[in-house]
């Protein structure tokens, strides 16, 4: 999509574009899923001034892994990430690229059906770890819960488990192995020490993380 495609695409259904420090940068760069040279980011020009830039949500960037005469036109206005050295360019809007977005996190503390309904109510969905990428991003944005533990969209029923919102569930990095848990461990939290989910019971009260609703 264009830059501004890709907006309108992530506000519709997520949060926002994603804005990216220099190791998310990096991390996302690593991506196998994404074949492109490069990749929108939520960066954009501010008012034609080439020293001044802010992400998709209003706030200033303030990064410092801008590529080597980077950014250099005042005419390209939106910013991208290069695949092979995670470093930033300006390149023109209405170049069509892969992109990604952000998700919602909840500060609020819910069971798991809290949560779940709270979500499917106000977003989409409580939110799935099928891929490192979203692992790690779900994890960059709940590194400010107050809770140690964050509410996913995984759940055991009728003698498996699987993500609420019917993701791919055979990402190896979100469990060491998808055993039958104990009977009162039937819902799928992010361990936010380990980075891994663990079963938890689904009547605790935690943080969680949404998709978010169109």
């Amino acid at each position: 999509m264009t830059w501004n495609e890709a907006q309108a695409y992530c506000r519709e259904y997520h949060d926002d574009l994603s804005t990216a420090s220099k190791e998310e940068a990096q991390l996302l760069s690593i991506n196998p899923e994404v074949n492109n040279h490069y990749f929108w980011i939520g960066l954009r020009m501010v008012s034609k001034n080439i020293q001044k830039w802010s992400w998709s949500g209003g706030e200033d960037q303030i990064t410092d892994y801008w590529d080597f005469l980077e950014p250099n036109i005042l005419t390209e206005e939106c910013g991208i990430v290069k695949k092979t050295n995670a470093k930033l360019h300006n390149v023109m809007c209405s170049l069509a690229l892969p992109f990604y977005c952000m998700e919602v996190f909840e500060h609020q503390n819910k069971t798991w059906d809290e949560a779940l309904n709270y979500c499917r109510q106000n977003y989409i969905d409580l939110v799935s770890l099928n891929s490192q990428i979203n692992m790690e991003k779900v994890i960059s944005i709940t590194i400010t819960s107050q809770t140690a533990y964050v509410w996913t969209g995984l759940r055991f029923m009728a003698g498996h488990w699987f993500w609420v919102n019917e993701d791919n569930l055979q990402y190896g990095s979100v469990s060491g192995e998808l055993q039958c848990p104990a009977r009162n461990l039937r819902c799928g939290a992010l361990d936010k020490t380990r980075n891994i989910w663990q079963p938890k019971n689904c009547e605790e009260k935690l943080s969680f993380a949404c998709l978010r609703k169109p």
